[in-house]
């Protein structure tokens, strides 16, 4: 089986290089593709295969190689158009298109789970991380119409390795992950950085790192440059999200996808609560997730050390339990392969 899996940001490019190493381990072969990705990167990630415009793929002859097309984009409205495009393209030219599949790779809850579905109706298999989300996907559906074709739904677990690239570090680290338009309220963000500032003065053995997780420009500065900045609180440099993860002690955000990395390898989470359980903040899906914090509540960073682990139960049900992703992926194209001969 030849797969193509097709990505255009960061978290989607580093997910597909993992599928394919892992799938290749297993001897399927498979073909990365997508945009160069602009700016700094937080994430150390090799280039595609081919490098071409998302829009432009749906042409290309590679196509016509391969037995299944895995579309993993930023914005899955991008999904829907490049279905449509593709299956226009092989009706007119009476050729059988190869397999789609898709899903949002992070946990989605609700509202915004079902309308990430909507926008993937084309795909003849859909991928969520975990069985909640399957199950919530079931039960949203269930009285749909039969004229309205769902694609079959899998859970393959967390889009990032299993196990953590190194230990905590001996020196306590705080890790903040930081959002491009998260927390929404006006002056919140900068808020929450001179609360990190003000906790690194209070504690000059920790480190606070600050962490993009998203791409940025190198003239953009997280705070401003005549702000009095402690020691001890530090940028991240590019590339280096993922051994940050591993090596912190605790990891803070209001809800980058990225702290399930963190809640998964054993490191303690804190969900900043200040801006409440809303869609908005993308806060809806850590509902139960046991590590939601008032900045209030946290006095000085010494007391970070007393917080709780994730909670466990619910952290398996968005996908931590799940270790053998690629495997039930490989099984459910086979068994869609099969369907389509009979």
């Amino acid at each position: 089986m030849t797969l193509l899996l097709v990505s255009d940001g960061g978290l989607e490019r580093s997910a597909c290089v993992l599928m394919a190493e892992v799938l290749h381990q297993q001897g399927e072969h498979c073909i990365t593709a997508g945009p160069p990705l602009q700016g700094h990167q937080p994430l150390a990630t090799p280039a595609p295969h081919l490098s071409i415009d998302v829009q432009q793929l749906a042409a290309h002859p590679l196509l016509d190689q391969v037995s299944a097309i895995g579309l993993f984009l930023q914005d899955p409205h991008q999904v829907q158009r490049f279905i449509q495009t593709y299956q226009g393209l092989c009706s007119a030219r009476e050729q059988t298109a190869a397999t789609l599949f898709s899903g949002p790779l992070v946990p989605l809850v609700g509202d915004a789970l079902i309308r990430d579905l909507s926008l993937r109706l084309g795909s003849d298999l859909l991928l969520v991380s975990g069985e909640h989300q399957r199950r919530q996907l079931q039960s949203l559906t269930f009285n749909w119409p039969a004229s309205l074709k769902l694609p079959a739904v899998i859970s393959t677990g967390f889009w990032f390795p299993t196990a953590a690239p190194c230990a905590p570090a001996e020196q306590p680290l705080l890790l903040a992950l930081i959002q491009k338009q998260i927390p929404t309220h006006i002056g919140a963000r900068e808020q929450l950085l001179r609360q990190l500032n003000c906790w690194a003065r209070q504690r000059p053995d920790w480190t606070v790192m600050l962490q993009r997780d998203h791409s940025w420009d190198a003239t953009t500065a997280l705070l401003p440059s005549d702000a009095p900045r402690a020691d001890n609180l530090v940028d991240a440099a590019p590339g280096q999200l993922l051994p940050l993860l591993g090596s912190c002690s605790a990891c803070l955000t209001v809800s980058s996808p990225w702290s399930l990395a963190a809640m998964a390898w054993g490191r303690i989470p804190i969900i900043v609560g200040d801006y409440g359980i809303h869609e908005e903040q993308s806060t809806s899906g850590f509902f139960g997730c046991g590590a939601m914090h008032r900045l209030r509540s946290i006095p000085h960073l010494d007391a970070v050390n007393d917080l709780p682990l994730a909670n466990q139960a619910w952290l398996g049900g968005m996908g931590a339990e799940i270790t053998d992703g690629p495997n039930r992926l490989i099984h459910a194209l086979s068994a869609l392969e099969r369907q389509g001969q009979r």
